[in-house]
């Protein structure tokens, strides 16, 4: 927080309410309101639309092209070692942009993705790689310790998301280093994933309304629709999502078998 700032601000979005925002050192915490009235919502919802596929239409050909410049600089021969590594961080952090608009042009037209049989760890260890630059910049281990038995049925796209959200959470909590933790066991028809990290937890004033949209803590620029979104998948997946008590975050993910 720059000097003479105020403990509190007001700022206003479009003609939404008031957003408020409360400062605790370099920690902000604030809800995000989503417009007043269900009027002014479904007035939204065909511009929204439209505006999504747009979005969607001209993010294909520049992604398109760091994708395949990625993949060239991954194949040039002979090339400096780091260079063939940021290569292959931006290639599949490129990939994994496409995998996104995807599946939201998929969700946009009422399509949704296909669900296959997975293998949890598999799915949790894709979503790690993807958070691996992360990781390694702030010093954070992920440890997987989920078996390779335990399979369910998944739309692996979608719930990788989840993972990596939670990972990524995890990382920008733990700056100067930590680790994460990622067990599974069965329970009775279903399987019960604990995702824990040895940050400082989740502030006091927001536990309760964690998982509602555009709520956040101690991100500069966060919206507070990570665990919203990841727990409406879950959800979608028959399962639910909730948070434990821990000296750092921990959360716990129920999929059925």
């Amino acid at each position: 927080m720059q000097p003479g700032w105020e403990q509190q601000r007001t700022t206003k979005m479009l003609d939404a309410h008031t957003i408020r925002m409360d400062f605790n050192e370099s920690r902000a915490v604030g809800t995000i309101p989503l417009p007043s009235g269900p009027e002014g919502l479904q007035n939204r919802i065909p511009t929204i639309g439209w505006l999504s596929a747009s979005i969607v239409h001209d993010l294909r050909n520049p992604l398109g092209t760091v994708f395949a410049g990625a993949e060239m600089l991954m194949e040039l021969d002979p090339a400096p070692t780091q260079v063939k590594r940021l290569a292959t961080n931006i290639y599949r952090a490129a990939g994994r942009m496409r995998e996104l608009l995807a599946d939201f042009a998929g969700a946009s037209s009422g399509n949704r993705s296909t669900s296959e049989t997975c293998k949890i760890r598999d799915v949790i260890t894709a979503a790690s790689e993807a958070a691996l630059p992360a990781a390694e910049k702030h010093c954070v281990e992920i440890l997987n310790n989920v078996s390779c038995s335990i399979e369910t049925i998944l739309e692996r796209s979608r719930m990788e998301r989840v993972f990596f959200n939670l990972i990524s959470n995890a990382l920008e909590a733990m700056p100067h280093g930590g680790k994460i933790r990622i067990g599974a066991r069965k329970a009775d028809n279903c399987v019960l994933i604990d995702v824990q990290d040895t940050g400082p937890g989740i502030p006091l004033e927001i536990r309760d309304r964690l998982f509602e949209p555009f709520v956040t803590a101690g991100k500069d620029h966060g919206l507070g629709l990570g665990l919203a979104l990841s727990r409406r998948t879950v959800r979608d997946h028959g399962g639910d999502m909730w948070l434990e008590p821990a000296s750092g975050a921990r959360f716990l993910i129920r999929l059925p078998l």
